[in-house]
Order: C-alpha cells, then sequence, then structure tokens
C-alpha cells in the first residue's frame, strides 16, 4: 500500500487510497446523524470466526456466512437491541483471544461452535425489544460496554445493558476508536500522576492510536511530550516526525537517535532532562525502550508500563539511581481496572467528551488504515481480511491500525 499519487484519485485528509481501490470515504464523509434504516434483511449475516486457538491470527480467521433467524428475522426479546456495525477496529486483545492467551474468550458463536471474534467497534442500533427498558433508541450509536460479545460481524442481537451510548454524529472510524484509543491516552494522562502545566512526558510507539492520544490530552493539560518512534529510514522518520508534531508532540526522536545520543538528541530533549520536567513515561513496548525512557525522567516521576510490544520476556534493567537515588516510581496500567473507577454514566459522559473535542477540532483522530469490507463478495472480503490479519500479526515497522469499515446498504 502506499499513499496514492494518482492524478484522478479524489481521496482527501489524513487516509490511504490504496491502490487496488479497496480505499473508502475521506475522513469528511457523512456521519451517522442523519438515519434513516438501511438495515441489509435480504443479506445473510456475515462473522469473522475462528474454531481454535491460533497464534497465526490471519489463517485462523474465517470469512463466514451464517443463517441466524431472529436476526434476519428482526424478533427480539424483551431486553435485546438489534445493531448494525459501520466499523471495528483490530486492537491487539483481538489478537490475543484468537491465540488463547487473553483472559476475555468471545462468549457467541455461530451454529457451527465458531466463536465470533471481536472486542471493539461502533454500531448502528436497528431495532428494540419489545418491553426493552433503555434509554436506547433506534437510530442511536453505541459500543460495547464489555469485551467478548464478538464485534467483528455486520450485524449482532444484544443485551441493551451491554452498549454505551455515544454523540450520533461521530465518523465511524472515530468511534471505533473512543473506547480502546481515546479513552486509554486519557487515562493514562489523567489517572497515573498528577501532571501541571510545564511538565513533559514522553511515550514510545509513538505512532499508535494510544500514544498519539496521551500526547494530545497532555497538550491540553498545558504539558509537553517527548515522541519516540522505531527507527526507519530517513525519509520514513521525517513523515513520523512531521505527523507527530502536527498531533502536538514537542519532541521526536527514533530508539536509534536515543540510544545513540541519549537526551542530546534533541536541544529541547536536553533542556527538558536537565530541567527535571519529565515527569511521566507511558511505555508500550518493554525491555530496551523502557530502559531508554527511564533515563529521561526526573527524580520522583512515574514510569508506567501498558504494554509489552517489544515481548513479553525481555528483562527491565534499572540502575540504583534509579530505584533509590531518583525514587522513580514504576506502576502498571490495566484499562478495565481504570475504566471500571467510573460507572456508566461517566463513562458515556467521557466518551461525549471526546466527541465534542473533535468537533471542536482541539484532538484529532489519529491516521488508521481503513478496509471496506464488500459483504456481497466473500472472495475480497477474505482477502482483505487475510491481508490486514498478517500485517497487524507481524507489526513490520510503519504498519497503522486497521480499521474495518461495513458499508451500508
Amino acid at each position: 500500500m502506499r499513499l496514492c499519487q494518482t492524478a484522478a484519485c479524489t481521496w482527501e485528509g489524513d487516509y490511504k487510497c490504496i491502490e487496488d481501490g479497496r480505499s473508502i470515504r475521506s475522513r469528511d464523509s457523512t456521519s451517522t446523524a442523519q438515519h434513516k434504516s438501511q438495515f441489509r434483511s435480504d443479506m445473510a449475516p456475515f462473522a469473522l470466526t475462528f474454531s481454535s486457538a491460533s497464534a497465526d491470527t490471519a489463517s485462523a480467521v474465517q470469512v463466514q456466512k451464517y443463517d441466524d433467524e431472529k436476526t434476519s428475522s428482526g424478533e427480539l426479546a424483551a431486553g435485546d437491541v438489534l445493531i448494525q456495525f459501520l466499523a471495528i477496529p483490530v486492537n491487539p486483545q483481538d489478537l490475543m483471544a484468537i491465540a488463547g492467551k487473553y483472559p476475555i474468550q468471545p462468549v457467541y458463536s455461530t451454529a457451527d461452535g465458531s466463536r465470533i471474534a471481536g472486542n471493539d467497534g461502533v454500531a448502528r442500533v436497528e431495532s428494540i425489544g419489545p418491553g426493552t427498558k433503555s434509554s436506547l433508541a433506534v437510530g442511536d450509536v453505541v459500543l460495547p460496554k464489555r469485551h467478548g460479545l464478538g464485534t467483528w460481524r455486520d450485524v449482532a442481537i444484544l443485551p441493551a445493558d451491554a452498549l454505551l451510548k455515544i454523540p450520533r454524529d461521530v465518523e465511524p472510524v472515530a468511534g471505533a476508536l473512543l473506547k480502546m484509543g481515546f479513552a486509554p491516552g486519557y487515562l493514562l494522562v489523567e489517572d497515573m500522576v498528577t501532571l501541571q502545566p510545564g511538565d513533559w512526558i514522553v511515550v514510545n510507539a509513538a505512532l499508535g492510536v494510544i500514544p498519539q492520544m496521551a500526547i494530545q490530552f497532555a497538550r491540553l493539560r498545558g504539558c509537553r511530550a517527548i515522541a519516540v518512534v522505531r527507527s526507519r529510514g530517513h525519509e520514513e522518520l521525517e513523515a513520523a516526525r512531521e505527523l507527530l508534531l502536527a498531533n502536538g508532540a514537542a519532541v521526536v526522536v527514533s530508539e536509534e537517535e536515543l540510544e545513540e545520543r541519549g537526551q542530546d538528541a534533541d536541544p529541547k530533549l536536553a533542556a527538558a532532562v536537565k530541567g527535571q520536567l519529565v515527569k511521566l513515561a507511558l511505555d508500550a513496548v518493554w525491555g530496551p525502550s523502557a530502559e531508554r525512557l527511564v533515563r529521561l525522567l526526573a527524580p520522583n516521576a512515574t514510569y508506567v508500563n501498558y504494554g509489552s510490544l517489544g515481548g513479553a520476556n525481555v528483562q527491565l534493567r534499572l540502575s540504583q539511581e534509579q530505584i533509590f537515588w531518583k525514587q522513580i516510581k514504576f506502576r502498571n496500567f490495566r484499562f478495565s481496572q481504570q475504566l471500571a473507577l467510573r460507572n456508566d454514566a461517566q463513562v458515556e459522559a467521557l466518551l461525549t467528551w471526546f466527541v465534542e473535542l473533535l468537533r471542536e477540532q482541539r484532538v484529532r483522530v489519529p491516521r488508521v488504515d481503513e478496509w471496506r469490507l464488500p459483504g456481497d463478495s466473500d472472495d475480497s472480503t477474505k482477502r482483505i481480511v487475510h491481508d490486514v490479519l498478517h500485517a497487524a500479526q507481524n507489526r513490520a515497522v510503519g504498519t497503522r491500525k486497521a480499521v474495518f469499515v461495513i458499508p451500508e446498504a
């Protein structure tokens, strides 16, 4: 894939135009606000399923058309709602669940016992079971409240109380990133330490959705951010630097630059470290990358680990100075644990605030790769799913988060 360079291409904004024509609408596309039911009752529902745990996600996941009489007929029990998914992200937790390494497994299956994958996604309410006591209405836009609901499908019948309502005018791809992208980025900055205006934070894996959102939420608090990215070619590094600076980072350095030159990799970085301003490190990688972040921290600063992209079996080596003299605090971040500190109303208010920030252009949606799933073409859908999951599994330099977009009728 590459950014389209053809003169005939009309795609605009931050999203890619895929060479083989699989790209979809740009970010200024029509929102979900003006809804008239377009539920595709004439088409068999499809889902991305797996029959047994496998680390080879791309091969394990199948595109399955399944006969669900309740879904196709629209017959709903009290308490249930029929929803149509609009966009579904591919998150690390999804791949771990398919590999059998995530504590929460899918709870929904097809008739043959295949489990429906996916933990997150944005959907629209199409109908509501009679007698359902809920604030939801037809046309509302919703997110899953918990993991394991099998979101990698086009339609689903779910309990109304398993869904969170968000503003109807959110663009589908942005909506698909709110819970597992925007919210963790916010909570990492808000809950892990009390930051003051003028403080600095440092993040690695900085082109990821969560780090980009952490950078933007830190900026809203009057803080500045050092963004560390994986080493890459000069042109690719400059493109990454330009993107992250535009999204609020104060300094962008590569892992290689930080390893070779330390704080002297950038004059602003050197000044922040010497001034003991770096108060928070957010680590999604572990191992040597995390060690480089810790070296930049001020006395009494906080280091937070929330991922292990570099491998969970890698060691983190710390010095006596870092542990005892600087008294750096070392913490772990669990998103579910932090989110559980808020009730449903507070979570919905938080998600609504994120949408308001987008409306006001105070934050930006991080760049992702959008992939349209043509439900009427089995071969095309299978090829897209395989390619996307293969890329997500291998995590090559430059790979962005993938979001499947399900076309409306």
